[in-house]
């Protein structure tokens, strides 16, 4: 995508894509575990990508409804639901419908509308868009943001950290990340996962890094 290449180079500051988990969304004091890491890492502009959480566990229980291509964006639209609740929580955030539209200067929070991303932005990849089917969930989208945009790092933020030293294809097994990710993120600089749901108010919480 020619846009996003020149937006890249002429981008001020790094920029980041960070998938919220949605098993985080039941925390009473997300608002303020999430404002705090973000406050931490001052340095970055952060594209948030909220995941499906209980939303797309409702699809996912009723999968048998459903065809692969339907579940896949019912999941998609509930990712859409929560990523709107998520902004509502941080109006400071900037609402991002098109990567495109990202702006060059540092420093601010977007949080990108999933099914704007999905049926614009994804299918200009050169590998073509994201299989339809689970094997693709929020942590595969996110890789697949961050790759288009050329983010500097992808972050997700879980409920808890992996296993020290598992590569991606190693926590796809487990079921850390979906079976997408290894190759959704193979092509991204750093991978990085928080896990925000222990995250201390001090800025003592406990990260991993991958990559």
């Amino acid at each position: 995508m020619p846009q996003q290449s020149a937006k890249r180079e002429t981008r001020h500051g790094a920029l980041r894509v960070v998938k919220l988990g949605g098993s985080l969304l039941d925390c009473a004091d997300l608002t303020n575990r999430l404002r705090e890491w973000l406050a931490s890492e001052l340095l970055f502009s952060n594209v948030l990508v909220v995941g499906g959480g209980r939303r797309a566990d409702l699809v996912r229980a009723r999968t048998h409804r459903f065809t692969d291509r339907e579940a896949h964006w019912l999941a998609i639209e509930a990712m859409e639901e929560n990523a709107r609740a998520v902004a509502g929580l941080v109006p400071e955030a900037v609402w991002l419908d098109r990567l495109d539209r990202l702006p060059t200067t540092g420093g601010q929070v977007y949080v990108l509308s999933p099914l704007s991303f999905m049926k614009n932005d994804d299918p200009c990849h050169p590998e073509g868009p994201l299989p339809e089917c689970w094997s693709v969930t929020s942590d595969s989208i996110a890789a697949r943001a961050a790759e288009l945009c050329q983010a500097d790092e992808l972050v997700l933020l879980k409920s808890a950290l992996p296993p020290p030293g598992e590569s991606p294809a190693e926590l796809a097994t487990i079921g850390y990340v979906d079976a997408y990710f290894p190759r959704a993120s193979r092509k991204l600089p750093r991978v990085c996962y928080v896990d925000l749901r222990n995250w201390q108010c001090c800025g003592q919480g406990q990260s991993s890094k991958i990559k």
